[in-house]
């Protein structure tokens, strides 16, 4: 039951991107017609700041970098702690690792309590060394934390398992997924693109990082259109590695069936565009473009990695391969181009699991219920 309590929240985050950035955005919009105060501490572009603030939030603005460098950390702890106390924050909400390193330690300086949503596995580009430190911080600050937010059951595991932290403190909440907006018609898009009537797309939404796994799907690229040749492919977002993903197509002589579309606004009517959607993820607490491209009926190649298992059930609302192997990929992907009638009945049954699992007010009523218990003393969570 919810408290009739009006707590102002903090929600902080780093300047993310796509899925952890969306889950923000719907969940602070969420609290705010729940009629609590929102402070968002973020370093948001300008459009997404003023939508929070034409919402009802207080926009913070509070840029991070993300290389870690211990002055600035402390500096970015120090201001942390000075606006929590100056706005009066109850309850601090941090989102992934970087900002729950720094959010968690303001707020105890600053005498709040905290929240913490895990939304990935370890941050890339770290040594043995380097996770075997970081887990052990993790396991110290969760006993500081009043609660810690998991959007998969795998990530759960992953805390308990790799990072000793305890799970009656634990709460698996999925991410729920805004409604479907697009003003855009998929033809033009094609036609924009150039895609020629009789030509497949399969497409692909994604930050451009090496986790993501882009490039076993551009591997896979010469053996599909060997096979299929009326096959495009359109990858969407924009990241570090797009540089290297052209090279890469260019070096296998299939630059011409690849687009690379940068960063979209309206990602639904691309969604809309696509015959097939894939995630070749390496590693993924979730992954929301799935959910997305599901909501709407879109057959979904994935991997067997992480949350996804959570998201897709094998062979019945979806495919699921091993992580890295481009040919099993590429196998999977000429699988579905050679059984429409098939692949039209994975799509149904995604949709209809992924708008009732991944329902937004859910999300937003679950989250609302562990703050309220955060801040209430003595409620423990199932």
């Amino acid at each position: 039951m919810v408290s009739n309590l009006k707590p102002r929240v903090g929600e902080f985050i780093r300047t993310a991107q796509g899925g952890m950035k969306k889950h923000y955005l719907v969940l602070a919009e969420g609290l705010l017609d729940m009629g609590m105060d929102v402070i968002a501490l973020c370093g948001f572009s300008t459009k997404d700041k003023v939508q929070l603030k034409d919402r009802g939030a207080l926009v913070v603005p509070f840029p991070m970098k993300d290389t870690f460098n211990p002055v600035g950390e402390i500096r970015s702890i120090m201001k942390l702690a000075w606006l929590i106390r100056k706005h009066g924050i109850q309850i601090l909400h941090c989102h992934g690792f970087r900002a729950g390193f720094t959010g968690r330690i303001a707020s105890l300086l600053a005498g709040c309590n905290s929240v913490y949503t895990m939304h990935n596995y370890f941050p890339e580009g770290f040594g043995k060394r380097a996770k075997v430190i970081i887990a052990w911080v993790e396991k110290l600050l969760a006993r500081k934390t009043k609660r810690i937010i998991t959007v998969s059951y795998a990530l759960k595991k992953e805390a308990d398992e790799n990072m000793g932290i305890d799970t009656d403190k634990m709460k698996v909440i999925y991410n729920g997924i805004a409604s479907p907006v697009s003003t855009i018609q998929s033809q033009s898009i094609r036609d924009k693109w150039g895609v020629n009537e009789g030509e497949v797309v399969i497409g692909t939404v994604a930050r451009l990082i090496p986790s993501k796994g882009i490039e076993v799907l551009i591997d896979a690229i010469p053996q599909i259109i060997r096979e299929y040749p009326g096959a495009k492919f359109m990858i969407i977002g924009d990241g570090p590695i797009m540089p290297d993903l052209k090279r890469k197509a260019a070096g296998l002589k299939c630059s011409d069936r690849v687009i690379f579309s940068g960063y979209i606004k309206d990602i639904w009517s691309y969604y809309e565009t696509f015959d097939i959607f894939v995630l070749p993820t390496l590693s993924e607490g979730l992954g929301l473009s799935i959910i997305e491209a599901m909501s709407l009926g879109k057959p979904v190649i994935s991997t067997k990695i992480g949350g996804i298992q959570e998201v897709i059930e094998h062979n019945y609302n979806g495919y699921l391969v091993t992580p890295g192997d481009s040919e099993e990929l590429a196998d999977a992907i000429l699988y579905f181009l050679s059984h429409p009638s098939l692949v039209k009945e994975y799509g149904e049954k995604g949709r209809a699991m992924a708008n009732k699992k991944f329902n937004p007010k859910t999300m937003i009523q679950e989250t609302s219920q562990v703050i309220y218990d955060a801040i209430t003393e003595g409620c423990k969570i199932m």
